[in-house]
């Protein structure tokens, strides 16, 4: 027989924290309770109820009692009463649109922790899981999320880990809103990374090995050219190359009215078909093997042109458009001012004596200067797909950030789960760069970096002083720039 159905909403039961709670409306109120299994006279097992541990508000989630959360920290005269506040203060802030998304598809305390975790690799570059906890308690966000039952210990961080590779509804569906919120304009692209774990289901020698020294896996990535926003990140193993990879991913996320910039390693036909379905299109350049590109090069003839701006510089582009069936096209670009770049270079260097560098090559070459060739399946006019695959740089420079300031270079999981959901903690750290990257044009003075506004946010602390932490070592002139971001401290908060 089935049970009888709960009269608690599901909108409500979703909030419930742990396994051994139970929730109680209480005068339109939801209560969560624990309890505990005893063993009744009948020789039969019953649950007793405990204590109430706290509360679940519809649309928030559940908001633990103050010593449901402290019960398990004991009190000490050497509690830490200096806290690190103004780099956790400044993502916070900046990067709150980061955040209100992940509360838009994540449980209140697993968006708050997901945040967390992001921020303190985000500041402090990579951070080895176990290391977090630390990093935590002697910053702000252990006071800004004093509410929340979460905790940042390695088997904590773990968990977490495990349940976004594992329970991976959330993490989908985040990355699905934020495709759906997109512009339509992806760029997608792989970026390999040494595994130094001894076991691990997804390292795997790949085609950098020479330059790693180890086995490698592989992060896929994928960002939104006109907003600079990454959208999503999945790990795949080691061998896999980038063109195995986009049907499993197409699969995933349902991808519908999207016009995809790949680069040539994507290019199959198997992926062009999965890139022209349900209203997607692609724009790639053709690998110089192939027929397609051979034939099309042979009868080149620039008979149209344009001006390609970028920022306050502009250049000349030739272009040679041939249509290779009813929906595909490949068009050749040539960039004229960087073709003469080019030239003159390579003649530098012929003059210089350098190795390698000959008239006869140049002659061979010069025409192929600031060439592309690109194919697409979109009926834009040449200007736009010229201009729409220039943008893709946009995510060498992600990739550029991943591997050099924040240093994923070296991953040490040797479990599948924590990490693909150490992934999805990758992307989040990618999505508040770019955050910070969006305010800092504001500025509009090249002499000031990211790590520069870290680094003046860096010395404000919280201190405690009674029932308030007060906001000390702060400076005018640094206040003052980080306003200009829209960055304002907070001069004092009270425990609560």
């Amino acid at each position: 027989m089935p049970g009888k159905p709960s009269s608690i909403p599901e909108n409500i039961r979703k909030f419930r924290p742990d396994i051994c709670t139970e929730i109680k409306e209480i005068s339109g109120h939801y209560y969560v309770y624990s309890y505990h299994s005893i063993k009744l006279p009948s020789g039969r097992w019953g649950k007793k109820t405990d204590k109430c541990i706290g509360k679940i508000i519809p649309g928030k989630g559940f908001i633990p009692n103050k010593n449901y959360v402290r019960e398990d920290i004991p009190d000490s005269e050497d509690e830490i009463t200096v806290l690190e506040y103004g780099q956790y203060a400044l993502v916070d802030q900046i990067a709150a649109n980061v955040r209100r998304d992940l509360e838009g598809c994540f449980p209140l305390d697993r968006a708050g922790q997901i945040f967390a975790a992001a921020s303190i690799l985000f500041v402090n570059d990579f951070v080895p899981v176990d290391q977090i906890q630390a990093f935590y308690e002697q910053s702000w966000l252990c006071v800004n999320y004093r509410n929340y039952p979460f905790k940042m210990g390695r088997t904590a961080v773990g968990s977490m880990l495990d349940d976004l590779g594992r329970r991976t509804k959330h993490v989908t569906n985040y990355e699905k809103n934020l495709l759906v919120h997109s512009s339509s304009e992806v760029a997608i692209d792989g970026h390999a990374i040494r595994s130094c774990s001894d076991e691990n289901d997804l390292a795997e020698k790949g085609y950098k090995f020479c330059t790693l020294g180890e086995d490698q896996v592989n992060l896929l990535m994928g960002y939104d050219v006109n907003t600079g926003k990454p959208l999503f990140a999945r790990m795949f193993r080691g061998s896999c190359n980038d063109k195995s990879t986009v049907e499993d991913l197409v699969d995933l996320l349902q991808l519908n009215n999207i016009l995809f910039i790949v680069d040539r390693g994507f290019y199959s036909e198997p992926n062009l078909k999965l890139f022209s379905q349900n209203g997607n299109s692609y724009i790639i350049p053709v690998p110089a093997h192939l027929n397609a590109f051979r034939e099309t090069m042979a009868q080149v003839s620039y008979n149209g042109s344009f001006y390609y701006r970028s920022g306050k510089k502009h250049s000349r582009v030739q272009y040679y458009e041939r249509k290779v069936s009813d929906a595909r096209r490949i068009i050749v670009f040539r960039d004229v001012d960087e073709n003469e770049k080019c030239r003159f270079n390579y003649q530098r260097c012929i003059d210089q004596g350098k190795k390698g560098y000959t008239a006869e090559k140049l002659e061979e070459q010069k025409e192929f200067f600031g060439v592309y060739v690109l194919q697409t399946n979109s009926s834009r006019p040449p200007e736009e797909v010229f201009t729409s695959y220039k943008k893709r740089w946009g995510i060498e420079t992600l990739y550029q950030y991943i591997k050099n300031r924040a240093d994923f270079n070296n991953l040490k999981f040797e479990d599948y789960y924590e990490e693909q959901g150490f992934s999805f903690i990758m992307l989040v750290v990618a999505q508040i760069h770019q955050e910070m990257i969006r305010v800092l044009q504001k500025l509009h003075d090249n002499t000031t970096s990211i790590n520069d506004l870290l680094l003046k946010a860096r010395t404000m602390k919280m201190e405690k002083r009674g029932d308030f932490w007060n906001l000390k070592n702060d400076r005018k002139k640094d206040l003052a720039l980080l306003e200009k971001v829209g960055f304002k401290p907070q001069e004092r908060i009270q425990v609560l």
